[in-house]
């Protein structure tokens, strides 16, 4: 269900927009095969593997997917089983998903940046039957001892697939998803979510799909911002996706997106961050049409410089893992004004309310609350009903982040209202890394929080009470850094670690965080 491209203006997009699912949906079939009998020969992926393209249609996609769904099936996979997939922005990724699609199977896409107890967590809560990754990530579940490790190899000559016969609200996907408190919570989608996600789609690439547009993003495709936002809308229309596995640089980018002639780039803030410190190539020549951002708030100047660098319209748009695209930005129906996050998305409901939960009026700051009923939304978190009712609230989805909307309907985000720390876009709860560091024999008690950083957004900082006769150094910080590296992930580990006599909590021993951060703030300041 794609907006009409004669649609004139934000106001006539609204008044006649309406959700419109089928009554039988399945992603494998939307996004694969039924380009694979309408426009088999179109290329669906690019594969870039140190300037080296390889290239699939949309045929080929069927047919490799259709044998790995049967390869899965061997292995027992069935419908309903989770399949963990961590790949980053390989090809395979994409056919692994599909083949689960295909199986009435939920995939289950987890970074590579995870390791140890993070890692080991998000296969166990899932209950995952399959996991499938790459040499890196086989050496990281091999030191977990995971029994359920597969290695899957496909060759061709594969008979069809039979596909699930599935609806819009059977599940398909579990992305997980830091909190400030606990452990991270898995948020179940249903083969809505492709359909869900069109609107924003077309209007952050300023009304695509068209004729030769070319999609590609440089975040890893474990995000929902990456296969929600832009690979999984593009199969739908039939495009062409760039796949770039291995290691992001501005070089690479500026590259990729000059050789593929890369007309949409999905490019998150934190990417827009690290290209703006790099030379800009000379007598480039680019063909984008227009830039969709997002994932935290755009520092102006990254966003002054991206929209002189290129050009083109630099659309920001906000979303989160249990409700993704809610606004977004188009400058070919509407001017977003600067520090907005666009206009809210054609259908979607938001408002802004208070800690009690009552509405606020137009204008005026508080916490935005995303109407639960929209296909791009969750459908709850996996097996935890008691944090599903805690998140939704009388229909309203609690985001937990601060913002307000205008009376023209653009929507201003402002940061997280609790602790999650953002570091590069991607969410650190401070428990998960709290915990992790009181493992350490010479740590009594942690604090963590998030202080501003130039490079990243957030930085991690922790504030550490030793044990008696323990003495702070640069080799104990080594340890803990390196701790929380292999325990958690690379992003999550403190960039700062300061000792201190105390950590501030309530009577009931909840650490208080505000506290933290404000001493912490304090004491930078004198340097």
């Amino acid at each position: 269900m794609l907006i009409p491209t004669t649609v004139s203006s934000y106001e006539e997009l609204i008044a006649n927009f309406s959700w419109a699912l089928p009554e039988k949906l399945n992603i494998g079939f939307d996004i694969c095969d039924r380009h694979a009998t309408s426009t088999p020969d179109a290329i669906a992926l690019i594969e870039d593997a140190e300037g080296i393209a390889k290239r699939y249609t949309y045929a080929e996609l069927k047919r490799i997917t259709d044998n790995l769904a049967h390869s899965f099936a061997d292995l027992g996979v069935k419908r309903g089983d989770r399949v963990v997939v961590s790949l980053g922005q390989n090809v395979e990724a994409v056919f692994v998903h599909i083949a689960c699609f295909k199986m009435g199977a939920i995939s289950v896409p987890v970074a590579g940046l995870y390791a140890g107890e993070a890692l080991a967590f998000r296969i166990d809560d899932c209950e995952a039957t399959l996991i499938v990754t790459d040499r890196s990530g086989a050496d990281k579940l091999h030191a977990l001892n995971k029994s359920n490790l597969r290695l899957v190899v496909t060759h061709g000559g594969a008979k069809e697939f039979p596909l699930a016969d599935t609806v819009p609200d059977d599940p398909a996907m579990i992305y997980y998803t830091s909190g400030s408190t606990g452990n991270p919570k898995g948020a179940l989608h249903g083969h809505r979510l492709v359909i869900g996600h069109l609107p924003c789609f077309q209007l952050g690439f300023e009304m695509a799909p068209q004729e030769d547009d070319v999609f590609w993003t440089a975040s890893d495709w474990s995000w929902l911002g990456s296969l929600g936002d832009l690979v999984f809308p593009a199969l739908h229309c039939g495009k062409t996706v760039i796949a770039t596995p291995g290691r992001f640089t501005p070089e690479r980018a500026y590259r990729v997106i000059e050789d593929y002639k890369v007309t949409c780039p999905y490019l998150a803030t934190a990417v827009l961050r690290r290209m703006s410190k790099e030379p800009f190539p000379k007598d480039a020549k680019f063909r984008i049409r227009g830039i969709m951002t997002g994932g935290e708030a755009m520092p102006p100047e990254v966003f002054k410089w991206s929209q002189q660098t290129f050009g083109v319209p630099v659309n920001d748009e906000f979303g989160l893992t249990e409700a993704n695209q809610t606004s977004v930005g188009c400058e070919t129906l509407y001017q977003t004004p600067v520090g907005s996050v666009g206009r809210i998305a054609p259908g979607k409901k938001v408002i802004i309310v208070d800690p009690d939960g009552k509405e606020l009026p137009v204008g005026e700051k508080g916490e935005i609350a995303v109407w639960f009923d929209s296909p791009v939304n969750m459908l709850g978190y996996w097996k935890r009903p008691e944090q599903t009712a805690k998140k939704l609230v009388d229909g309203w989805l609690r985001t937990g982040d601060e913002g307000r909307i205008d009376d023209q309907n653009y929507l201003y985000y402002y940061g997280r209202l609790d602790d999650l720390i953002l570091v590069n876009g991607l969410r650190v709860g401070p428990e998960e890394v709290e915990a992790t560091l009181m493992t350490h024999p010479s740590v009594k008690e942690a604090a963590v929080v998030g202080l501003p950083d130039p490079s990243s957004g957030e930085a991690v900082v922790a504030a550490l009470v030793l044990k008696d006769r323990v003495e702070g150094s640069d080799q104990l910080v080594d340890e803990l850094k390196l701790l929380v590296k292999r325990d958690l992930a690379v992003h999550s580990y403190p960039k700062r670690m300061v000792f201190v006599d105390d950590i501030p909590v309530t009577t009931t021993g909840k650490i208080q965080r505000r506290e933290v951060r404000k001493a912490l703030l304090a004491e930078t300041s004198k340097h």
